[in-house]
């Protein structure tokens, strides 16, 4: 029998020995795919991109994307869903628009909130003469926010004195207000509402006289949802 090369039974003992060490690796625990207990790095010019079936669209991207440092997740459709793009957020409706985001100078950019107003004349607000609690201003909005203020204004006539209060499904919260000849305001609240989510809540802003011969006069100055 011829003899073998030396340098080829080196080689042998090469491939053998990373043989041997690529089964031992595939034994390796955690997976390789998985991070215990350290970072996932991804390059500071790429991004890290979560594909749909078939490799095609995006379900995810986070990193660098078209030159800005992006966060974004997408719907099955392809269309973008959340994102935060330059530090700015952003929740997007299926026609690509942005329906909800803050804004880069501080505080929310989207949606536009509508603000009350009410008579600056207080002759020319609503009135009430009856001596038990009335409905004056009434509101039966959808809950969004867990907790809710409203603020109001009031005043009484000459000679004239009484009370103002909020009730929630028809139970008052708080005191009630006294309402003096001179005009002020009451924030009530925050104060929760009921209900779950998206139920309707009926508020209504209630006032009584409760001396002299005059009205007791009462608007809506703001009214507005708040955090829990």
């Amino acid at each position: 029998m011829a003899a073998v090369p030396e340098e080829f039974a080196d080689w042998k003992r090469w491939v053998d020995a990373t043989l041997r060490e690529i089964a031992g690796r595939s034994q390796i625990r955690p997976p390789q795919n998985t991070a215990v207990t350290g970072d996932l790095l991804v390059g500071p010019s790429q991004a890290l991109r979560v594909k749909a079936a078939g490799g095609i669209l995006d379900h995810a991207v986070i990193g660098w994307d078209s030159g800005a440092r992006v966060s974004k997740l997408f719907r099955t459709d392809g269309t973008v869903a959340l994102s935060v793009v330059s530090g700015v957020a952003s929740i997007w409706d299926l026609n690509g628009a942005a329906v909800v985001g803050d804004d880069a100078a501080g505080g929310l950019a989207r949606p536009y909130i509508p603000a009350p107003w009410a008579p600056a004349r207080t002759a020319d607000w609503l009135a009430t003469t009856n001596a038990s609690f009335e409905d004056v201003w009434r509101m039966s909005p959808i809950k969004l926010n867990p907790r809710a203020t409203v603020t109001i204004g009031h005043i009484a006539d000459a000679a004239t004195t009484g009370d103002v209060q909020v009730t929630i499904n028809g139970s008052a919260t708080g005191s009630p207000t006294a309402v003096l000849t001179s005009a002020g305001s009451t924030t009530v609240g925050p104060f929760t509402l009921p209900g779950a989510q998206e139920a309707t809540v009926e508020l209504r802003v209630q006032a009584r006289r409760t001396g002299g011969a005059g009205s007791i006069r009462v608007a809506v100055l703001a009214a507005s949802g708040f955090h829990s």
